[in-house]
């Protein structure tokens, strides 16, 4: 029999506290990297504006000149923007030009920016699930583990949203609903069993036959608790931002990550819970 999902609340609950010292230490790195590329990415999205638009305070401030009705604000910034021709009319060629030259700026700034972040969310999620399988007391163990399943896992990844999301477009979102929450053991089965990309997915689809309606069930519980943990640690959060905005903020991308463990040693319980629990039908098969 299956555990139940207060079972799999409290007994993730105490994995979580038991092995606390490895998931703050990930946690801080995490979030801190998280920070860093955030700021990194609104450092860069500023300069941008600002080469495109000039000082972005006076631009601030044209734009409350134009909300307050006053009429020459428009002007002066079109003007600073480069966007009036030489009859003072607006120049249509220098607005398309501007929209042209931002976009070519920042298309490859942010087509870098969600790589890197896809990456460290990549990282964190596996060293997370190898912490939840193993019991290990020692972050640097864990980390030594992470890069070997990093290429393993990003293909259980690929191919998980292949057989179920990626045909949303296609056939509507039912499928996508009922073969979703049926691939929740692939990344698992991949770390625990050894298994290859294919191999873990199918294994995941096989022995969840007769769990949807736990998986989902228990998934949203789950998401709820986590959310609610989320909200109630905000309020912390909020008075660090009265004293310190970026304190808040690196403190805000820690939580998140300490959260994300939480959630994964959840659902790794859920899938171990599964997984010692076959149906007769998934056995059969």
């Amino acid at each position: 029999m299956t555990d139940s999902l207060g079972t799999i609340l409290s007994g993730s609950w105490k994995y979580f506290t038991a092995h606390i010292r490895p998931i703050l230490i990930a946690s801080i790195i995490f979030g801190v990297l998280m920070f860093g590329l955030q700021k990194v990415l609104e450092v860069q999205t500023t300069g941008n504006i600002e080469k495109h638009f000039g000082d972005i305070e006076q631009m601030q401030e044209l734009a409350e000149r134009i909300e307050d009705g006053d009429e020459e604000a428009f002007q002066e910034m079109m003007d600073q923007m480069g966007m009036v021709g030489e009859e003072g009319e607006l120049d249509e060629k220098a607005l398309a030009g501007l929209a042209s030259g931002m976009m070519g700026n920042m298309m490859p700034m942010f087509g870098l920016f969600f790589i890197t972040m896809m990456l460290l969310t990549l990282v964190t999620s596996t060293f997370y699930i190898v912490l939840a399988l193993e019991s290990s007391q020692s972050a640097m163990t864990v980390f030594k583990k992470v890069p070997a399943l990093l290429l393993p896992m990003l293909g259980v990844w690929i191919w998980s949203f292949l057989r179920s999301f990626a045909w949303i477009p296609v056939v509507g979102i039912v499928p996508a609903i009922i073969i979703g929450p049926r691939l929740t053991l692939s990344s698992v089965i991949l770390v625990k069993e050894k298994k290859g990309v294919f191999e873990s997915v199918k294994a995941s689809y096989t022995r969840t036959g007769g769990y949807w309606g736990k998986i989902v069930g228990n998934g949203i519980v789950g998401a709820l608790v986590v959310m609610l943990a989320v909200l109630v640690l905000s309020l912390g959060i909020g008075i660090v931002g009265s004293v310190s905005m970026t304190g808040a903020a690196i403190a805000g991308a820690i939580l998140q990550s300490a959260t994300t463990a939480y959630a994964t040693i959840f659902i790794v319980g859920l899938s171990n819970t599964i997984i010692a629990n076959p149906k007769a039908s998934a056995t059969s098969k």
